[in-house]
């Protein structure tokens, strides 16, 4: 029987071999590892997808346009970091994980689905009690604000409980040696 050749790009999961492992050994950006500063970044996430569901009732249609146009855009960045910021953990195949990260990620998947369950359940007790009208003339913000906090979770769930990473200091490398 021949071996299958690596898989370099992993579709479903939106990686590549290289940049997950690149993203499991990186020492750039310390702060980023932060427990501070992940939570941080998931609340700016999630305010921007608020802001993004609201966008319709701001202003002028010229100018509710605008805002949702570069909230949706600000909502990239803000989603590349967030995964990054948990080193990719949550989106990587089983095949570039150890045991323990495995295991990690699966559980974070786990809560995953059940606040997701908690957050359709309550839009849909909302779309119930209001006639399934939410006052909304332009659905297409809703749907990109969904698909960004299905897309976000993980990594945001993963990110709120993971501890801080503290860097390898100098006199740590050191004292090794």
């Amino acid at each position: 029987m021949t071996e299958q050749p690596e898989k370099n790009i992993y579709w479903t999961e939106g990686v590549t071999r290289k940049e997950v492992e690149r993203a499991l050994t990186s020492t750039k950006h310390p702060s980023l590892y932060r427990r501070p500063t992940r939570r941080a970044l998931i609340m700016v996430y999630m305010a921007l997808v608020v802001l993004l569901l609201i966008s319709e009732s701001i202003g002028t249609p010229k100018v509710s346009s605008y805002v949702a146009a570069i909230t949706a855009i600000l909502l990239i960045p803000a989603y590349l970091l967030l995964r990054y910021s948990v080193r990719l953990i949550a989106d990587a195949p089983a095949e570039l994980l150890d045991e323990r990260l495995v295991m990690i990620r699966d559980r974070t998947y786990l809560s995953a689905y059940r606040w997701l369950s908690f957050v359709v359940g309550i839009i849909m007790g909302t779309a119930i009690a209001t006639d399934f009208s939410f006052g909304v003339d332009s659905w297409w913000a809703v749907f990109v604000a969904i698909a960004m906090v299905i897309a976000g979770l993980p990594s945001m769930i993963l990110a709120w409980r993971l501890p801080s990473e503290e860097p390898a200091s100098e006199d740590a490398i050191e004292g090794g040696r």
